[in-house]
């Protein structure tokens, strides 16, 4: 990941509209990287970002956000497999400006470690207002829990918190 984003300065990749860093074994530190080119405006036009399957964690989130509510044409977001907990997604949708994630459409964010308390705080974003273009987010109801090799011991989100999610988003549509 530093080689690859350590040397882009601004508008360094002008016409890049995806990019897909799925399974790349990109951790905290990666994730760090990816958000110091994207502060830098090193791709100013992604509209699309999957990060799936990469260990990037609570660290990993909390370091990319601040660039990614910035990005005026990002539409979709992948977190799959990511190794994200409740601070991840408070660190996502925490302090939320009107317009941050402005263009934001479709999330995924299953299979990943993230419980009640987690989804309850994106609800209550949700509910206020936040991610307003957001249309759909895919949680996975059997689904979001953490594998075995990610981590052993962490109870997954009920079926209730996931649904109040989809209920919040439902309810601005």
């Amino acid at each position: 990941m530093q080689a690859l984003f350590e040397g882009l300065g601004a508008g360094a990749a002008q016409s890049l509209g995806v990019l897909s860093l799925i399974s790349n074994n990109i951790g905290p530190a990666g994730a760090e990287t990816l958000a110091a080119a994207l502060h830098r405006g090193a791709m100013p036009k992604i509209e699309e970002l999957y990060i799936s399957f990469n260990p990037i964690g609570n660290q990993g989130m909390a370091s990319l956000t601040a660039a990614l509510r910035k990005m005026t044409n990002l539409s979709s977001l992948g977190f799959s497999r990511c190794n994200i907990g409740d601070e991840g997604v408070a660190s996502l949708v925490a302090d939320l400006g009107k317009d941050d994630f402005k263009a934001l459409q479709g999330m995924t964010i299953n299979n990943n470690r993230v419980t009640d308390a987690g989804f309850a705080t994106l609800t209550d974003a949700l509910k206020a207002g936040a991610l307003p273009m957001l249309k759909t987010m895919t949680l996975d109801f059997d689904d979001n829990h953490p594998s075995a090799v990610l981590i052993e011991a962490q109870n997954p989100a009920s079926k209730a918190a996931k649904l109040a999610v989809h209920i919040a988003l439902n309810a601005r549509l």
